[in-house]
């Protein structure tokens, strides 16, 4: 057996000591190379491994090139610094080995925000301070500490300052706490403290660390008390003849020698007090006599001596009375007006106006008064005064709002019940340029359509001028440069003249169509003269006139009904057929001019309907302005139908319509009313007409008869040929469907059941 065969002494590589710093985030490599001193030795041929707490986990290595990489996301926090051993073996591994110690520190990043630490919850918080109320300014009350888990040694990570975030204000906005910025202690800013008012304080602290991250916490100040108030006996007001004290006496004797009778016999010169004797009781009750005044020194003690004698014999007696301070006294101001020097209306909230004072007579908690300011006199809230009597502004001025305040403070003090006094404090506000200029009035000019250009635009009906105003003062006003901005297509059609006096005209350029479009917005830019100067852009809304400019066209309507039912008609007819005629008055003669179908909805079912929607067509021609051309006044007296018919409703569409008066009829508002029902009577009474459920319709109107269209529209020159013909002999030549309408116009008188009477046109 050959004896085992043991490796030569190793030949020492080269050891080798690193240190690296890696950042956090993963994916870095370290290179750690090892040498072999042998001459002949194959560097290619070394092999390393790494050894060691967080080899193969975290780290790992390239066995070739020695370079060590970390396999996750490393945390400085939870482990700063990394050790471990990297062997070199050569001959592939099977050679000699030589080691390295090398050491990975993980460099910092900002990645922890500054947080408060609260170790175990109080009922007030984590961070309690105390401070006596009546503190001078400067006080410190505690110290907020907050902690930040980066590295402190790298850069400003954990370099923290602090802040108010949430301070507490008093009565004029002024903070009641300060924070020293690099250790975190607040400190009282103003002597204002009461505990009697407030006890206890929330301020919320902020720290932020050098890389911008910041974290939260609540400091909780509690109000000490200190000895501040005097102790108040509870007072009451004596009335003249109130009982103040009782006083009694014994005597030995009996009867008459031992009636008692008391007296006041010293102590009293004004004879404020008096004292009545009770025989039977051998008591003297001292009442008062007259007001006594505590705010005279020498009315608030009175040392009386009292006197108790019988027949024959006296004795003496000491009577301290104190007087109590009664609020009987209102704070008073002296002065009692104020004028502020005058302020620009864009000065700080917090601006001093005035410092007020006033005095109480009274003493004790009666002598105790508060300022406040009236409402009624600050309606906006934009002052406010303190316990010291400095009058500050709260909230921003506005001269264009109010150009001089009148503010009313008020001194109330703590008596029961309080009482008030008033002084005035004048504030004059200065104006400074805050306003742009805007249009002196709502302009909507109208340019008429079908207008040659140039056209000068009217913008209202007694002038071509367009004028600016400015709400602030001339100095900061006019003269005003007006321009119309080329913002918009709108503004190429139109031109504006700026006639540097606070005017200007506006000129269309084109010729415009309604039908096309109804208005144009002209962005119209004006700036003042101030220093600086303000500008402002209002829209101008140019309307565009309309022209009756188009004729009417022929319409058509879904469908003509030639019956109609009521209630006791059976079934109801969806729609009533009425031919309507309206006649003007040409010269001598009428003329047939409109002819019209309406139909008669049958959901509709009284009067009152009808008039909201019946429409009376009486012009011709036709537009959007044409809105008066159906008078409905012709509608407005109730016609009642018999309760055997249907109450008819009657609609037509509406177009769009021109706006010219209505002409003057020949017939009243009570025949066309009258000639409606008649029509509605007369078919419900036809024994010739359809039975109730037939109904006959035309796809269009008049398509397929021989009456032709019923439309008005396009019949000027039929009605120009047969001008001299009478309605009803037209009607005779339509065909035997007309016929019952032609006998209505030549019946001379058709009495209606329900007492209406219904004529006929006249024929010429």
């Amino acid at each position: 057996m050959k004896p085992p065969t043991h490796p030569p002494p190793p030949r020492a590589l080269h050891r080798l000591n690193r240190d690296f710093k890696l950042p956090k985030v993963g994916n870095v490599s370290v290179n750690v190379s090892a040498t072999d001193p042998d001459q002949d030795a194959d560097q290619t041929a070394l092999r390393y491994s790494l050894h060691g707490q967080g080899a193969g986990g975290e780290f790992t290595i390239n066995e070739r090139t020695g370079s060590i990489y970390a396999q996750r996301r490393l945390d400085r926090e939870e482990r700063p610094a990394w050790r471990f051993l990297v062997l070199a073996t050569d001959e592939g591994g099977s050679g000699l080995t030589g080691f390295a110690d090398v050491l990975l520190e993980v460099r910092d990043i900002n990645d922890n925000a500054p947080f408060f630490p609260c170790p175990a919850l109080e009922v007030d918080g984590c961070f309690v301070g105390q401070v006596p109320e009546n503190s001078p300014a400067d006080t410190s009350v505690m110290e907020m500490r907050a902690m930040d888990l980066d590295d402190p040694n790298e850069g400003k990570n954990a370099a923290l300052s602090y802040s108010i975030v949430k301070n507490v204000r008093n009565e004029i906005n002024l903070n009641l706490f300060s924070i020293n910025a690099t250790t975190g202690t607040i400190y009282t800013v103003l002597r204002s403290l009461d505990r009697e008012a407030e006890e206890r304080y929330l301020v919320v602290v902020e720290a932020r660390d050098g890389g911008g991250l910041a974290g939260t916490g609540t400091a909780t100040i509690l109000v000490s008390d200190v000895n501040d108030h005097p102790p108040i006996f509870s007072q009451r007001d004596l009335e003249v003849n109130s009982e103040v004290l009782v006083v009694s006496a014994t005597d030995g004797d009996q009867d008459e020698n031992a009636v008692v009778t008391f007296s006041i016999v010293g102590g009293d010169d004004d004879r404020k007090f008096l004292v009545e004797t009770d025989k039977v009781n051998r008591r003297g009750v001292i009442k008062l006599k007259k007001k006594v005044d505590f705010e005279k020194p020498q009315e608030r003690t009175f040392n009386l001596t009292l006197k108790a004698e019988d027949a024959d014999f006296f004795s003496l007696a000491y009577c301290l009375v104190q007087v109590e301070d009664a609020n009987d006294h209102a704070p008073v101001f002296l002065p009692q007006f104020y004028e502020s020097p005058a302020m620009s209306e864009d000065v700080p909230v917090g601006t001093i106006v005035a410092q007020v004072m006033a005095t109480d007579l009274d003493s004790g908690q009666n002598g105790r008064f508060s300022y406040s300011i009236a409402k009624e006199s600050d309606p906006y809230d934009q002052f406010l005064v303190d316990q010291s009597g400095w009058v500050v502004v709260a909230n921003s001025l506005d001269r264009e709002k109010i150009s001089q305040h009148r503010v009313m403070v008020l001194a109330t003090d703590a008596g029961s019940p309080g009482l008030t006094g008033t002084a005035i404090v004048m504030v004059t506000v200065l104006d400074v340029n805050d306003n742009g200029p805007e249009f002196e009035a709502p302009y909507r000019p109208v340019v008429w359509e079908n207008t040659a250009a140039p056209q000068a635009v009217w913008m209202n009906a007694s002038s071509l001028l367009l004028h600016a105003t400015d709400r602030d003062l001339s100095s900061n006003g006019g003269p005003f440069s007006i321009r119309l901005l080329p913002l918009t297509a709108d503004a190429a059609d139109f031109n504006l003249t700026d006639f540097r006096n606070g005017s200007a005209s506006v000129t269309a350029l084109r010729t415009f169509d309604r039908e096309r479009r109804k208005e144009y917005r002209l962005p119209i830019l004006m700036i003042d003269s101030g220093s600086p100067a303000m500008s402002s852009t209002s829209t101008l809304t140019v309307v565009i006139g309309d022209r009756n400019d188009h004729p009417h066209s022929p319409g058509a309507t879904d469908g003509v009904c030639l019956t109609a039912a009521g209630p006791s008609c059976g079934a109801r007819a969806s729609s009533v057929l009425v031919a309507v005629t309206v006649w003007n008055q040409k010269g001598s003669r009428n003329k047939f001019r409109k002819r019209g179908v309406y139909h008669i909805p049958t959901e509709h079912e009284s009067w009152e309907d009808v008039r909201e929607n019946i429409l009376n067509y009486n012009e011709e021609g036709g537009g959007e302005q044409d809105q008066k051309g159906y008078d409905m006044t012709e509608l407005k007296q109730e016609v009642r139908a018999p309760a055997a018919s249907c109450a008819p409703y009657l609609s037509i569409p509406q177009p769009h319509l021109h706006t010219h008066p209505p002409p003057s009829s020949s017939r009243s508002h009570v025949d066309f009313k009258s000639y409606v029902s008649r029509i509605v009577w007369e078919a419900d009474q036809d024994e010739d007409s359809f039975p109730e459920d037939v109904f006959h319709r035309w796809r269009e109107e008049g398509s397929g008869t021989p009456a032709g269209s019923l439309s008005s529209l396009g019949n000027d020159d039929e009605e120009e040929e047969n001008e001299g013909e009478r309605p009803q002999e037209r009607l005779s030549r339509w065909g035997p469907k007309f016929q019952t309408l032609s006998d209505i116009y030549d019946r001379p008188q058709v009495a209606l059941s329900y007492g209406t009477t219904a004529r006929r046109p006249p024929s010429h």
